[in-house]
């Protein structure tokens, strides 16, 4: 959004954020008619990455073109106005080039770059062709953003070329081309187009918007601006597990601040009008708790009531050979298929074991070795559990041995088992804390008496160790003081996990002297019980004949239906161990 000769310029970025955040509309008109002056960009390290990558990616894409032997024409972009590049356009269109990359497409109002145009054998003004659009996106699943950004480039590709453009296409992150019709998502767009130029008519200058929290939050340079105010307003926002809607609906209701909402309690009329039976209790206990913290400066939790198999009740009893858990992980690895680039376990002696992975073959080894260990642990160690704080290290292990055909037999074991422990889960569902957020770091406030916030240059969170780990394969892989820096971040992630073991089994024992007791810890399966039936293992031994005999395509269709249902058990398992809200909650 721009001002060009007297002109607002609007692009499909403008209309993607209004869909994703009306606010930031309002806020960018305001620069743009000088009411307000432009935020500082603020891009750090971790947002600079995810902009680096997007263009290896999509120059990787366009060097692949030529490989191809692709007649491509590159529209420039130094000192040259819309328009000119539009002109440029225009001219390798009417050539007949095959594609032509960074395509500027310009009317006026609206403009857009639509990384190629991909020359297709349809009639058009300019002869027996046409033109379709492509763009590249490190996501490996299509976005509506992305159909969006596309779709309004269409808009001015149509009045180019005299005939819509049939596919959008989405290149994602690991090279998997992604078509859609246009007719499936043109009129959506043209629907918001029309919102965001609805917003801009009627805003004028008036701030006729407020800032709600979303998830586009985090990649907004109106954020700074926008959580001081939530600060100072004590927005509702600010309460743990609070959505959008049910945050919609108390402020209708007459309920503006979290405080009122911990003063109001779950009883108030306005409440009962807004929420739940199944929130209402939850949700202003967070905000009562939060209330505390910000009056006391001292952490407070409270621990719901027992219910077997939910919260506290999910805990085993603790064993000497229990482990903790922990993957990093590279979303932007190449083969956009994304890396576990270790894997980090400690016991309850905090002795640290690392599995490293740098490659694809490396990642297969990896997950086989470290499978391989931990059942071994449970064999040598029968009451062993595996503990992790939220569901990566489970997701991430299955990912692995499904993709790879490696280790498969050894999770399945160790799944049937009940080996696995979600701490996360254990929390959410039986302790409430004074903290915005549940992530494993504002626990650690409860148990180390503080937070880790990490000093410039070091590893503190999980994105800053996939910048690291970037860091480490752009130097040649030769610096080993990354790695040691990763490792060290990632051990105090599983020490931290055993901590909050320790730390909620004495939240159990409290528990148990309040009403109702503490609830029965989960029956186990031994080992024998969870071994493949007789029918599994001669499907395995089959299979290993047919590998070893030259047949690997064959040994793969061994048992594959049987591999296929078990996505939809992994999920169904998953699914039996949320609460009510935690279900509504979840995308799938």
């Amino acid at each position: 959004m721009q001002q060009r000769e007297g002109r607002l310029v609007l692009s499909a970025t403008d209309v993607t954020k209004h869909v994703a955040c009306p606010h930031v509309t309002t806020l960018d008109l305001a620069v743009t008619r000088g009411a307000l002056p432009k935020p500082a960009d603020g891009v750090d390290a971790q947002l600079q990455l995810i902009f680096d990558k997007g263009l290896e990616h999509e120059s990787a894409h366009l060097a692949s073109l030529y490989a191809q032997g692709r007649e491509v024409v590159e529209i420039p972009d130094e000192g040259l106005s819309l328009a000119e590049r539009e002109r440029l356009t225009v001219e390798a269109m009417q050539a007949g080039a095959e594609v032509v990359f960074q395509a500027a497409l310009f009317d006026g109002q609206w403009v857009g770059f639509a990384d190629f145009l991909i020359r297709v054998e349809r009639p058009s003004v300019f002869g027996s062709w046409s033109y379709d659009i492509a763009d590249t996106k490190l996501a490996r699943r299509l976005k509506v953003p992305a159909l969006l950004q596309m779709a309004s480039y269409a808009v001015r590709l149509t009045q180019v070329q005299g005939v819509a453009p049939r596919q959008l296409t989405v290149i994602g992150g690991d090279n998997t081309s992604h078509p859609w019709r246009l007719v499936d998502v043109e009129s959506y767009a043209a629907r918001v187009r029309s919102r965001l130029l609805e917003a801009i008519e009627s805003t004028q200058g008036v701030t006729s918007t407020e800032a709600v929290p979303n998830s586009y939050c985090e990649q907004c340079r109106w954020l700074p601006r926008c959580a001081a105010q939530w600060r100072e307003a004590d927005d509702l926002g600010a309460v743990a597990g609070m959505r959008g809607d049910q945050r919609a609906r108390l402020i209708e209701a007459g309920i503006q601040t979290l405080a009122e909402l911990a003063q109001a309690g779950p009883d108030d009329p306005r409440v009962q009008a807004a929420l739940s039976v199944t929130t209402r209790a939850r949700l202003t206990s967070q905000a009562t708790l939060q209330v505390r913290e910000r009056t006391t400066g001292e952490p407070a939790y409270r621990l719901w009531p027992a219910i077997p198999g939910e919260g506290l009740g999910l805990l085993p009893e603790p064993d000497p050979g229990d482990v903790y858990l922990d993957f990093e992980g590279d979303p932007f690895a190449p083969g956009g298929r994304g890396l576990e680039y270790l894997a980090g376990v400690c016991d309850r002696d905090e002795t640290f074991h690392t599995w490293w992975a740098h490659d694809a073959v490396a990642e297969a080894t990896m997950a086989s070795a470290l499978l391989d260990w931990l059942l071994a642990r449970w064999r040598a160690h029968p009451g062993m559990h595996i503990y992790h704080y939220a569901n990566y290290e489970q997701a991430a292990l299955k990912r692995l041995t499904a993709r790879e055909a490696v280790a498969e037999t050894e999770l399945d074991t160790l799944l049937r088992g009940e080996r696995f422990v979600d701490l996360y889960a254990v929390v959410r569902q039986g302790v409430q804390i004074s903290k915005e957020s549940y992530s494993i770091k504002k626990m650690e406030a409860f148990y180390w008496g503080s937070t880790r916030s990490g000093a410039p240059g070091e590893v503190d969170n999980a994105l800053s160790s996939v910048v690291e780990y970037e860091k480490w394969a752009a130097s040649d892989r030769t610096d080993d003081t990354i790695l040691r820096r990763i490792a060290a971040y990632n051990y105090d992630d599983v020490r931290s996990t055993l901590a909050l073991n320790n730390w909620l089994e004495e939240r159990r024992d409290e528990l148990g002297a309040m009403p109702g007791g503490v609830p029965p810890r989960p029956g186990a399966k031994s080992l024998a019980e969870a071994v493949d039936s007789e029918t599994i293992q001669a499907e395995n031994a089959l299979a290993a004949e047919l590998v070893a005999a030259g047949h690997p395509l064959l040994a793969g269709c061994v048992g594959w239906h049987r591999r296929e249902d078990k996505q939809v058990w992994w999920d169904y398992f998953r699914t039996t161990l949320m609460s009510d809200e935690e279900l509504i909650e979840d995308r799938s």
